[in-house]
């Protein structure tokens, strides 16, 4: 008995058509568009709730908060590296 998996249900579309092709290029260029718009719509919506609260940083306070994610970031990758040379996470390759 066959199982599908994820891998093996992937659609690849090929169009027949040059002009098929185009017109498929453009409708997703316009829904990429509108889903960045939205993306920016729900961002301000929750920006705007968000600088109600006091630990949110005000304007002027960007670069602070650039170097708090950029010192986040570096203690994850730092902790990936010692906890995998020590063992304490297996990397496994799909």
């Amino acid at each position: 008995m066959e199982t599908s998996s994820g891998a093996e249900a992937a659609v690849k579309i090929v169009p027949s058509h040059t002009i098929a092709g185009v017109v498929l290029m453009v409708l997703f260029l316009y829904f990429f568009f509108r889903h960045f718009m939205l993306v920016l719509m729900v961002m301000d919506l929750v920006i705007g709730w968000l600088r109600q609260f006091r630990w949110f940083p005000k304007e002027g306070k960007r670069l602070r908060t650039l170097v708090h994610w950029l010192i986040a970031f570096g203690l994850i990758g730092v902790y990936l590296a010692v906890a995998g040379s020590l063992g304490w996470l297996n990397f496994v390759p799909t």
